[in-house]
């Protein structure tokens, strides 16, 4: 049984790093889009603070509904949540 917990978690958490991987690499590629460097912290503001506006949020929406079924017509929107990198894996976690 403990075996059995015990993959079952390292699965998770293997999904986890996985989703993380893809979602910094968009950021990346989104911020290169604007002209920033590549390098953020995990809860850097990256709308609030500016350097992305609007129309890199509306990007964002379309990559999580695409990439991870993330319905934001049904779940609601906050900014917050597309502030940083924890915010949006908050919601890709919330929504498995």
């Amino acid at each position: 049984y403990l075996f059995a917990e015990a993959l079952q978690h390292s699965s998770y958490v293997r999904i986890c790093m996985d989703n993380k991987i893809k979602l910094k690499t968009f950021l990346r590629d989104l911020l290169a889009d604007y002209g920033a460097g590549p390098d953020f912290g995990d809860d850097d503001p990256l709308v609030t603070s500016g350097i992305l506006d609007s129309q890199a949020v509306l990007r964002m929406v379309v990559f999580l509904e695409d990439e991870f079924g993330i319905d934001l017509a049904e779940r609601g929107f906050d900014q917050n949540d597309f502030d940083s990198l924890t915010g949006m894996m908050r919601l890709v976690g919330s929504n498995h």
